[in-house]
């Protein structure tokens, strides 16, 4: 009888929990088609993203090397072409070695209405970079992190995406390279 009892009692408290525990109607609200609204990001079309000297720092793993990790200046180009019902859609274009050579992906991310976001960074393997679309000083940056790789090597980085446009100094001159620009970054294309 006390194993039915507390087995009853658990019932209870789990079915409570979910009605009411962690913010009330929250769980409930989500599910509810009316609420999945999707984040307009028409604003983003045509625009290019970079990483600021601050956010820099990365760290790569290699298990044929020793040591095994390194500080790498890990420096990204966003270009988004295209949005459509809260997906971002473009190219991005990565160099860890002061801008000798760029790696470029393709772009498939998205922002939810409370400001959440993944990418995909699809190129010779899968990055997925999370993060929340926020503001500073009343423009509008990702607070990002990402990881890719296999199992004997890979890259873990965070960092500040800032937007960027050809009247900002970093245009002509990327963080993290030797002289680079946005557009020279960006000439393959992905």
């Amino acid at each position: 009888m006390k194993k039915f009892l507390l087995s009853t009692l658990s019932i209870a408290l789990m079915a409570t929990c979910l009605s009411g525990c962690g913010g009330g109607d929250s769980a409930q609200a989500q599910s509810t088609p009316s609420t999945l609204a999707t984040k307009d990001l028409s604003a983003f079309v045509n625009t290019y993203w970079y990483v600021p000297t601050d956010y820099l720092l990365a760290y790569s793993f290699n298990s044929a090397m020793s040591p095994k990790t390194a500080a790498v200046n890990d420096q990204t180009i966003w270009h988004f072409t295209s949005t459509n019902g809260g997906f971002l859609l473009g190219c991005s274009f990565a160099s860890t070695n002061n801008g000798a050579s760029w790696t470029p992906s393709t772009i498939v991310g998205s922002v939810t209405a409370n400001n959440s976001v993944s990418i995909g960074f699809y190129g010779a393997s899968l990055t997925v970079g999370s993060g929340q679309l926020t503001t500073s000083s009343g423009q509008p940056v990702f607070l990002m992190q990402m990881s890719t790789g296999n199992g004997s090597s890979g890259l873990t980085h965070w960092a500040y995406m800032l937007p960027i446009s050809s009247g900002d100094a970093a245009w002509s001159n990327l963080p993290g390279t030797s002289g680079v620009s946005v557009p020279t970054a960006t000439a393959a294309g992905c």
